[in-house]
């Protein structure tokens, strides 16, 4: 049996970045559709015209919609991709949890771009029994999933500080640093906003320090998406290191060892090296697609998606109030 696939958005992600030349393997939600033996890509949709008619041919589909809801109505798919703009999600995504015959759902991140919203999805997708998947992408990469393993397999010893940098937006890609930074350091409890560069409309990007519950510390760096993007992470421990380069694409892990330059003293050096971020959107479908057979949680659930939301709503209120160390609900 193969799945109905379907996509609302036809943009990067959607589907343009299927003829990047630079991208390593799968990196689009229709590219990943039609690369699953379990999934068939039957239509897609979105409000401008070009963008339709080029994802269509590109797919050699047979049919491409303006109206989502009439595509839901008309090709009744088991599967739906959320690829809109960030502020749409939220309208879009309650509008499919009303759909009949939805098994699963795939959304861009954020969820949504405040927590009433996103809480309302949680659990009415939860009530539905409809799987709820959220493409922050390092989840589903196997390599970003032997980071967590060496951590919490000890090897590099007790995180103590996890630092990192990112553009674009405390919700729009904020949320992808906090998602990895719970991911492999555990939930983060407090949080103060230090800085915002108004570098991305209406989704500011904020400096933020952080305590996580385990007693680590962080800082996550903002940097003007004008300039250039970045999104690195280093965890330090107290037995190695770990460096997340080139949006997770370069990944060094380090050992502690006698220094070379200096006698009687510890360093850090480069033991071993991961590539990761290849075929990942291949590989979130997979993960959806196991979700729905075992009926089982996906890699990164709806509620991964509202902690992190949380953390950048904690953060965009220590702001308002002059840096005060915020608490992040759970």
């Amino acid at each position: 049996m193969k799945y109905r696939a379907a996509i609302i958005g036809c943009g990067k992600i959607g589907s343009e970045f299927a003829d990047d030349p630079r991208i390593k393997g799968i990196f689009s939600h229709a590219g990943a559709y039609v690369a699953c033996p379990e999934t068939e890509l039957v239509a897609i949709c979105d409000s401008e015209h070009e963008k339709r008619e080029i994802c269509m041919k590109r797919w050699n589909l047979d049919r491409a919609y303006s109206d989502y809801k009439e595509m839901l109505q008309c090709e009744k798919p088991d599967i739906v991709s959320v690829c809109t703009p960030d502020h749409t999600h939220a309208k879009i995504i309650t509008d499919l949890l009303k759909s009949r015959g939805i098994k699963a759902i795939i959304a861009e991140k954020p969820l949504t771009t405040d927590l009433k919203s996103a809480d309302a999805i949680v659990r009415e997708a939860s009530a539905k029994k409809i799987i709820l998947a959220v493409n922050y992408t390092r989840r589903f990469d196997p390599a970003h999933q032997k980071i967590q393993d060496l951590i919490q397999s000890g090897k590099i010893g007790t995180v103590q500080t996890i630092n990192a940098f990112y553009s674009k937006g405390t919700l729009h890609n904020g949320t992808h640093i906090f998602d990895l930074a719970r991911f492999l350091g555990g939930e983060i409890t407090a949080v103060r906003g230090l800085g915002t560069l108004d570098d991305y409309g209406i989704d500011p990007t904020i400096s933020i320090f952080c305590s996580f519950q385990s007693g680590a510390t962080g800082f996550f760096h903002a940097c003007d998406e004008r300039a250039f993007t970045i999104f690195e992470m280093d965890i330090i421990g107290s037995k190695g290191r770990i460096r997340i380069l080139e949006s997770g694409n370069i990944i060094e892990i380090f050992s502690v060892v006698d220094d070379p330059f200096y006698s009687g003293y510890q360093g850090l050096c480069v033991f071993s090296k991961l590539e990761g971020m290849t075929d990942v959107l291949l590989h979130v479908v997979e993960d959806v697609v196991d979700s729905i057979t075992h009926k089982r949680e996906p890699r990164c659930t709806g509620e991964d998606a509202v902690r992190a939301l949380r953390i950048a709503i904690a953060a965009r209120n220590s702001v308002r109030r002059n840096g005060r160390l915020t608490a992040v609900s759970h």
